[in-house]
């Protein structure tokens, strides 16, 4: 079996490549379009513009599954800047890699998509929920988006049948190194390490603190990838999420003492970006697969900052 991992150079794909990647695996073609390919055994590197269905059908060309990791990551801070322009992008750059996929010679194909198609809620959210209401405030866009690209996969294997099987991941926030420490692009998680690292003074924190986030590891995430390559026909959806619910507050307390800030000042911004809190059940993928996390929040979290500290300076 062959595997064509689309978006390898991004923080998610980058884990999936490393878990796949060795003398005794599978062949695996990485596909990047600016950032740079890395050293890996086993790896065959293709450049491609997945905004051209015709660079998405040569780099998929000869692939029996296709993981689809590409895209750009709608965060908070984006979404803020430019609330329609990365939804668009990422409609243009998934569609057209599902459709390379599904016109080929490709079987079976893994979407990793988002939580948040999710209608806002209390109470733990099962897949079924996934399709019932609006996607809250901002994430409205970006939510749509996600729910639209699942249904576009599950409409070729159920009703057109141009694929054998899919599954579609739906992971909580990811996190990891090689994440997107730009203050303009990435998520609360790698800002916060970056302020720690460098000391910022104050500490400005979003909200009163008390918002909850379930963070997943990538390294995780892959292992999660790596239990749904094989085809196994039709089409499935599940979430992706630990046990853990942690409040901002709490993640940036572990964050000054896993680093030594203990004199830290923090500021309460007073107004959230998101959601209070965004709880999804990951039962019915644990007992599918028998997958688990490995990665404990507090050994992620060390991991994060030890990374950033050795990597901030490198181009």
């Amino acid at each position: 079996m062959t595997i064509a991992v689309a978006g390898a150079t991004g923080l998610i794909g980058r884990h999936v490549v490393e878990a796949l990647a060795g003398p005794t695996g599978e062949p695996v073609v990485a596909t990047y379009r600016s950032r740079a390919p890395f050293a890996v055994e086993g790896v065959r590197w293709v450049q491609c513009d997945l905004t051209d269905r015709a660079q998405a059908s040569r780099a998929f060309a000869g692939c029996d599954t296709v993981v689809l990791c590409a895209g750009r990551v709608s965060t908070s801070a984006v979404l803020r800047d430019e609330p329609v322009e990365s939804v668009l992008d990422n409609l243009r750059i998934v569609t057209n890699a599902m459709e390379a996929a599904a016109r080929g010679e490709t079987r079976h194909v893994v979407l990793v998509s988002s939580c948040t198609g999710y209608p806002p809620a209390t109470e733990l959210l099962e897949e079924e929920q996934y399709e019932t209401g609006n996607p809250p405030g901002h994430w409205f866009g970006v939510g749509w988006m996600h729910r639209y690209l699942e249904k576009q996969l599950e409409w070729y294997v159920r009703t057109l049948g141009w694929l054998e099987s899919a599954v579609v991941l739906r992971p909580t926030l990811v996190y990891g190194p090689y994440d997107d420490f730009d203050p303009r692009t990435g998520h609360f998680l790698p800002s916060l390490v970056r302020r720690v690292v460098e000391r910022a003074h104050p500490i400005r924190l979003a909200g009163d603190g008390t918002q909850t986030r379930n963070l997943i590891h990538a390294r995780d995430l892959a292992g999660a990838v790596k239990t749904v390559l094989r085809p196994q026909r039709g089409f499935r959806a599940f979430n992706v999420a630990t046990q853990d619910e942690v409040s901002v507050r709490s993640i940036l307390q572990a964050l000054l003492d896993a680093d030594g800030f203990g004199d830290a000042l923090v500021e309460l911004e007073g107004q959230n970006l998101g959601p209070a809190m965004l709880r999804v059940s990951g039962r019915r993928f644990m007992e599918a697969t028998g997958w688990q996390p490995a990665t404990s929040i507090q050994d992620g979290l060390a991991e994060l900052l030890g990374w950033y500290r050795a990597n901030r300076h490198v181009e």
